[in-house]
């Protein structure tokens, strides 16, 4: 065996929809495989989405509204009840993904991240195999940018 198969490549990757909304059941997907890394869950909402923030308020283990002026930060454990909040009521009547923005969190550092709504991504340490699927799972209308 060479050096250079015995290194592991490690990806980090950003991947956004240019367009409109579509269809996210990728999103539950990928959230569900990344979230056996995750030690905790960030949701950011805009503060005056004062529904969608107490519809998870009680998941939270801390909340903070004095990091940004306009935002509520929720954090929440990873346990059976909170996963299955994430997974199974992230979506509003329109089929959009509720929070702004979701971050799964693994010692104290981001790792995954879904923005603005779901339309942007990004993942970070994660193998060429990973990133292969990624790739298989997200609709082909996304723009892809490895690194």
């Amino acid at each position: 065996m060479n050096l250079e198969e015995c290194i592991i490549r490690i990806y980090n990757v950003y991947f956004c929809n240019k367009l409109m909304w579509g269809e996210f059941d990728f999103w539950r997907i990928l959230v569900e495989y990344f979230l056996d890394e995750a030690d905790s869950i960030r949701i950011d909402c805009w503060n005056e989405e004062e529904s969608i923030i107490n519809k998870i308020l009680s998941f939270s283990s801390s909340v903070d509204k004095e990091s940004s002026e306009r935002m509520t930060i929720l954090t929440l454990p990873v346990n059976e009840k909170t996963v299955e909040q994430i997974l199974y009521n992230a979506f509003d009547e329109k089929r959009r993904i509720k929070w702004f923005s979701l971050f799964l969190v693994r010692d104290g550092e981001v790792f995954f991240s879904s923005e603005h709504y779901g339309k942007e991504f990004s993942i970070t340490g994660i193998t060429k195999d990973e990133l292969k699927w990624v790739k298989c799972v997200v609709p082909k209308n996304f723009i892809f940018h490895t690194y």
